[in-house]
């Protein structure tokens, strides 16, 4: 069975649709539940200045924070320059584990977006002709 156009458009937005409302919603609780004991470990000079802690104290600054924390879990050479070092050892394991399924999630997610995007721009391309 070929698949049409039509049938991958759909998907398309299927995924894009899905995203649009699960990826602002888990941002923001795991923002809102971000634990204490991590905050005030990290969330301070020298990590932060006092800039970025007034700005990342509320919305939206928060989100940006939940993003930095979730990305150390992956690539803890990202903090080198902010010297957070273990913030798994701050963070209860539920907060762990929902952002790890969150930064995956969203990796996926525009993954599958930008891929089916360009599979429908190519099988709406005209071919060329000699």
């Amino acid at each position: 069975m070929q698949i049409t156009g039509e049938q991958l458009a759909t998907v398309f937005f299927i995924v894009m649709f899905a995203g649009v409302i699960w990826m602002p919603i888990t941002w923001l609780f795991l923002s809102i539940f971000t634990p204490k004991t991590l905050l005030e470990k990290y969330f301070k000079e020298p990590h932060f200045t006092v800039v970025e802690t007034i700005f990342m104290a509320q919305f939206p600054g928060f989100l940006m924070r939940t993003a930095m924390f979730g990305w150390a879990l992956f690539f803890p050479s990202l903090t080198k320059k902010r010297k957070i070092k273990d913030p798994i050892k701050y963070m209860p394991r539920w907060y762990a584990v929902a952002l790890k399924v969150f930064i995956v999630g969203v990796a996926l997610t525009m993954f599958l977006f930008f891929s089916l995007m360009g599979i429908l721009f190519l099988m709406d391309a005209p071919e060329a002709s000699l």
